[in-house]
């Protein structure tokens, strides 16, 4: 994934998972990190005119991967799909 988040721009696929950095999320779904936190961003969060409900700053890199479409999905479900795309779990 690092050659990934040198990336810029248009949103990448990583083994069939859309990467993007935070900051250009354009669509809901739970997202997931590198060291493996996870964001939930439902669609009300990105409608036009909405102040974003979420902002994150890091030293680290915000590169993210959505794990699936659905801002509601459960928790363990959001896990398995994590794991699946073989990053960590750490929630």
């Amino acid at each position: 994934m690092s050659d990934i988040a040198k990336a810029k721009g248009n949103p990448k696929h990583l083994e069939g998972y859309m990467t993007v950095h935070f900051s250009e999320i354009q669509s809901p779904g739970v997202y997931v990190t590198q060291r493996g936190e996870m964001f939930r961003v439902p669609g009300e969060a990105l409608a036009e005119g909405h102040s974003p409900v979420l902002a994150w700053e890091t030293l680290g890199g915000s590169l993210v991967c959505r794990i699936t479409e659905d801002p509601y999905c459960p928790i363990s479900k959001c896990r398995q799909l994590t794991a699946d795309a073989d990053l960590p779990v750490n929630f």
